[in-house]
């Protein structure tokens, strides 16, 4: 029997707060069981609920056993590609989960102030710019499910690549956000089509597929 394949891990979440749409979710479709060198995408959506959110991750780890992870959220009001270098111990919701909390301190008690992400960031960096796609390094990936969901990834990585990258929100919503008149602010209004993302995570992509091939 021939050997599997080596597996990429991709997580998009849940539409939330209020959003209808989410891009990580449509760029984790979009790109499972795609190849980045010769490892295959394997993609899961994970819940946006700080209660659901481990068993998720556990879950998706288990099932696909990845040689490298890299997570994906929205930050709207982003105009780059923001790639984050390291996840905090701390909860601070902007607004209430999908379950309706609202939880702040930590995320466990136990664990450091923060964990360090293991991604090629600086090859990824040169990559995206080089293609002419606006691109940042981050090192503060909020207080939302994002920041905890690459705080629980860390923990559970050990020596495979992993981290997580923050996209913009799509033209189209923030076009829906101005049609409702519920943009919080002009600060809210930048945005990046779903196509430049793709490429943007393609990109990625390939950078974690040299590194995990190491």
């Amino acid at each position: 029997m021939a050997a599997r394949a080596p597996r990429i891990l991709l997580t998009g979440f849940e539409a939330f707060g209020p959003y209808k749409t989410n891009p990580t979710r449509n760029l984790a479709a979009r790109l499972d069981g795609e190849w980045a060198g010769a490892a295959r995408i394997v993609s899961r959506i994970l819940p946006v609920s700080i209660a659901r959110i481990e068993a998720a991750l556990d879950a998706a780890l288990d099932e696909v056993q990845p040689v490298a992870i890299l997570a994906l959220g929205l930050a709207d009001g982003e105009s780059c590609i923001r790639l984050e270098t390291a996840a905090q111990n701390a909860l601070k919701f902007p607004y209430p989960d999908n379950d309706g909390k609202s939880p702040t301190g930590k995320i466990d008690r136990t664990a450091p102030a923060t964990r360090q992400a293991t991604l090629p960031y600086p090859a990824i960096l040169k990559g995206l710019l080089a293609a002419g796609i606006p691109a940042r390094l981050s090192h503060d990936a909020g207080r939302y499910l994002c920041n905890a969901a690459l705080f629980h990834l860390l923990a559970r990585a050990g020596k495979r690549p992993c981290g997580f990258v923050h996209v913009p929100a799509t033209p189209e919503m923030v076009a829906d956000a101005l049609r409702k008149g519920a943009l919080a602010g002009p600060e809210k209004a930048a945005s990046m089509g779903l196509r430049l993302q793709l490429a943007a995570i393609r990109i990625a992509l390939g950078e974690i597929a040299k590194k995990a091939a190491k």
